[in-house]
């Protein structure tokens, strides 16, 4: 879990500095699928912000051993950051690939 946290860490340094530098790309998708890509992205870039604290909370609790309350926000937290690591890849294979 300390791995997954590391690595978390670093892709969100080099996607803000990513961008930071390069800016916005705009979504050139038209018909169903343009709003099919922003209800994913909303979705996406809200439940990113929320899991800042969430793992940074469950990530502690773990570290001072305070299992019962880690397992309790851990059941929030895995599932929301899967969520946010999927939609992620799909985000990004709809703005670039598609």
């Amino acid at each position: 879990m300390l791995s997954a946290f590391a690595t978390a860490v670093l892709f969100l340094t080099s996607y803000l500095y990513y961008h930071y530098h390069v800016g916005s790309v705009s979504f050139q998708g038209e018909g169903l699928v343009r709003p099919i890509y922003f209800a994913i992205l909303i979705s996406h870039t809200t439940l990113a912000v929320a899991i800042v604290p969430l793992a940074l909370v469950t990530l502690y609790r773990a570290l001072r051993e305070d299992f019962t309350r880690h397992r309790r926000i851990a059941r929030w937290t895995l599932p929301l950051w899967l969520y946010v690591s999927v939609t992620g890849i799909v985000v990004y294979l709809m703005l670039y690939q598609l």
